[in-house]
């Protein structure tokens, strides 16, 4: 059976999510659900314009700023626990010199092996975020509105600890240069294991992608494939040493590709195994994204960075 995802409609607004959808993300019985422009091209143009010109982000005709570089997420690195070293989800392959990556927010897989220093520079991150979008289409109400839809029934909130410090509403992330995610899984609880924060309480861990800018060469731009292999720990040998594609090849297991334009949004089960290759292609690929707490008995679901 064709193992496809589900798509909602063109516009936020026209979008109608029929009920367990969601509970079909979390066991994996779908690979994503895509809403069709939830904000147009032009307001894709617009707000990458406005990060261009705070300084937040750089134009790559005009070269690759030494600061940037400095500031750039190494492919493939997160950090477990309270470690302060930093762990690889995937072997690195070569890097290039032009391969960036370059965050504006809070990344809690990241930043968060540091509690009190990641709560601190979640609060500095919502407060840059209120108001960079003044005058534009806020982006973020987007994707909360999207996941209000498909979350029904549940409260939708920036992740909170008990204390009423939050966690980054949202994060931008931009990929220079032909930056990739190898085949890899994201989880709070079975990879980073930060079990003192309120978002390891959750079963299943989604993320919401909103697209901003696409990078294009030759005809192709960088996007998700999924697959329909949740991470256990037989699988992460395969990840460790860039050899998934030949076990899902061996195991005949189905993927999908997450096909998206400027001002598409996506929601996707981050314990499956999935991927971006990279494309090295003259813009960079731009995108909103957060990681989403759900659980089928809890009625919260959290939303972080």
């Amino acid at each position: 059976m064709t193992w496809k995802t589900i798509e909602l409609g063109i516009g936020d607004s026209e979008s109608i999510v029929e009920a367990g959808t969601i509970e079909d993300l979390a066991d994996g019985s779908i690979p994503a659900v895509v809403f069709r422009k939830v904000i147009s091209p032009a307001d894709c143009i617009a707000i990458i314009n406005r990060l261009v010109e705070r300084d937040l982000l750089f134009n790559p005709a005009d070269g690759v700023p030494e600061r940037f570089r400095a500031a750039s997420i190494p492919e493939g690195h997160y950090r477990e626990g309270n470690s302060d070293k930093a762990l690889q989800a995937w072997r690195s392959e070569a890097d290039g010199d032009d391969k960036i990556r370059i965050d504006i927010g809070s990344s809690l897989g990241y930043r968060g092996s540091d509690r009190e220093a990641f709560l601190r520079h979640s609060a500095e991150t919502n407060k840059l975020l209120e108001g960079l979008f003044e005058g534009l289409t806020n982006p973020i109400d987007a994707l909360y509105s999207g996941l209000a839809k498909l979350a029904t029934h549940k409260v939708v909130k920036t992740a909170v600890e008990p204390d009423g410090r939050k966690y980054g509403k949202a994060i931008i992330r931009a990929h220079y240069g032909g930056y990739s995610y190898a085949p890899h899984f994201d989880s709070v609880r079975r990879r980073e294991k930060r079990t003192d924060y309120q978002a390891f309480r959750f079963e299943h861990q989604f993320a919401g992608v909103l697209v901003l800018q696409n990078t294009v060469l030759d005809g192709i731009s960088a996007q998700c494939r999924i697959h329909k292999c949740f991470w256990e720990p037989e699988v992460q040998p395969y990840l460790n040493n860039n050899t998934f594609h030949e076990y899902a090849d061996i195991n005949q297991i189905p993927n999908a590709d997450v096909v998206l334009e400027p001002g598409d949004l996506y929601f996707f089960n981050t314990g499956c195994i999935h991927e971006v290759p990279g494309v090295a292609g003259q813009d960079a690929r731009v995108v909103l994204a957060t990681f989403i707490g759900y659980s089928p008995d809890d009625p919260e679901v959290y939303v972080w960075s």
